[in-house]
């Protein structure tokens, strides 16, 4: 049995991805980390986990309103969602270990199903199942994003916040909740790559992740071996998809004068 070139090239490219991860890997547990560039809104979801586990004021976590896989949901939610899961997941890790109170809210059914194992799973590797509450994370609707924002709203208007962590997928919504979240002078962390939030994001607070970022953030949060690895094979890529295009254009730009054969896809 044949393979299409399609079929072989994917193939490739997944058994390339593979091995780039695992010798980054393999890198992270020799020591060897590059120097990154530092991201300041980080340092303040970190000095508002120190200052929950003083205050006992929770901490607010959520990844939006956004799907995820099919449905309505588009790849970029997707993918923005699932940013902003795992950024939930480190924030989880370490509230779970200094004892700072937490409470996570989404606006999507199976986002919400995810936080909770997320959680759960937090505190029981803490050794602290005790502490779980599955009441602590909510979720305050489902495939509506203003619905979502309103509930957010009447979040912070309920019990005193330490800090907001808003990091995923976002929209215009979020704007009814920055708003709220400014008026009642609550740090709030946040970030998506939506180019219509991000706009209303920087005017609300300075803490805000812009882009790439979001998906670069657990490797911060997290001296996890994993987490990095996964962290510079998103720059590995990165890299070559960028080097791919240059070439691509400066072929482009020599093949009339050289005649050199032109490249179709099929």
């Amino acid at each position: 049995m044949s393979l299409s070139p399609q079929v072989l090239f994917i193939l490739l490219v997944t058994l390339m991805i593979i091995a780039v991860t695992w010798l980054h890997h393999a890198r992270v547990l020799s020591g060897k980390l590059p120097t990154r560039r530092p991201l300041p809104a980080l340092d303040v979801l970190r000095n508002a986990l120190r200052r929950g586990a003083e205050t006992g004021r929770v901490l607010h976590i959520s990844p939006g309103a956004g799907q995820i896989g099919s449905g309505n949901g588009t790849r970029g939610s997707s993918a923005e969602t699932l940013a902003g899961l795992m950024v939930a997941t480190r924030i989880s890790e370490e509230a779970a270990l200094n004892g700072a109170p937490i409470l996570v809210s989404s606006g999507d059914a199976v986002t919400h199903l995810a936080l909770r194992g997320i959680v759960r799973q937090a505190y029981q590797q803490a050794g602290q199942t005790q502490d779980y509450d599955p009441a602590r994370v909510q979720l305050l609707a489902h495939q509506d994003e203003f619905a979502y924002a309103t509930g957010v709203k009447t979040l912070y208007g309920r019990q005193p916040i330490e800090a907001s962590t808003l990091v995923g997928s976002f929209g215009q919504e979020y704007l009814l909740i920055g708003e709220e979240g400014a008026q009642r002078d609550i740090p709030q962390v946040v970030g998506t790559t939506n180019s219509t939030a991000l706009p209303m994001m920087m005017l609300t607070t300075p803490a805000t992740l812009i882009g790439e970022e979001i998906f670069a953030s657990e490797a911060y949060l997290s001296s996890d071996p994993t987490a990095q690895a996964r962290l510079l094979t998103q720059d590995t890529l990165r890299t070559v998809v960028i080097l791919l295009i240059i070439g691509a254009f400066v072929y482009g730009l020599l093949q009339p004068a050289f005649g050199l054969p032109v490249l179709t896809g099929s």
